[in-house]
């Protein structure tokens, strides 16, 4: 197998929102398999997931804002303008980099967000070349559990929790009044009420 249908592979797993098996097990089973050289597959892999994870982020950011009300608009806004500073994008691009799930969701949220996509690829390249790393480094131990790994995250239960989780980030991302979560400290569902303005981005 090629690198370039490695790096493509990972790229369609990024890139969509359904509930496919980790990377780093698929990537693992094509070292063992395809007695392809590891190094070479972690390469791939991380900047097939950075270059399609970039790419959503790019996408939702530039068409995203389209479909939204008023009220999710100037919500979303406001979080942005929360998040510009350095301490905000540090933020980012650590969460960015650790991927947790969601990683569709997060990552589309940074389009939303107005990340830059400098942070965006970076972040993913450097956090999925250590993940991958270590995943295809371990698996010569642990070889006869990967097929079951494979075959287990497609079952009706891992796809219906991932579709929700997915739904559920995107959900409160849009829904949760984040003035009132950074200036009055409370939870509240809903724009409470008008922000008057976008808060001016801080780079320092």
């Amino acid at each position: 197998m090629s690198y370039f249908a490695i790096a493509l592979l990972v790229a369609v797993m990024a890139a969509t929102p359904l509930p496919w098996p980790p990377s780093w097990v698929v990537l693992a089973v094509i070292a063992l398999e395809f007695d392809v050289s590891p190094v070479g597959v972690v390469a791939a892999g991380a900047l097939g997931a950075a270059v399609a994870r970039t790419g959503l982020a790019w996408t939702v950011g530039r068409f995203g804002p389209r479909v939204l009300g008023a009220r999710q608009r100037d919500n979303v806004t406001y979080l942005a303008g929360r998040l510009a500073g350095r301490r905000g994008r540090m933020g980012m691009a650590a969460l960015l980099a650790a991927s947790p799930p969601p990683s569709w969701a997060i990552n589309a949220s940074a389009g939303l967000l107005a990340v830059p996509l400098g942070i965006v690829f970076g972040a993913n390249l450097v956090g999925r070349s250590i993940v991958y790393g270590i995943g295809v480094g371990i698996t010569n131990v642990a070889a006869g559990d990967l097929t079951d790994r494979l075959r287990d995250a497609f079952g009706p239960l891992p796809v219906a929790i991932s579709l929700v989780t997915v739904a559920l980030v995107v959900w409160l991302l849009l829904t949760l009044d984040w003035r009132s979560v950074f200036e009055e400290r409370r939870l509240r569902l809903g724009s409470s009420r008008s922000s008057g303005g976008a808060v001016s981005r801080d780079d320092g």
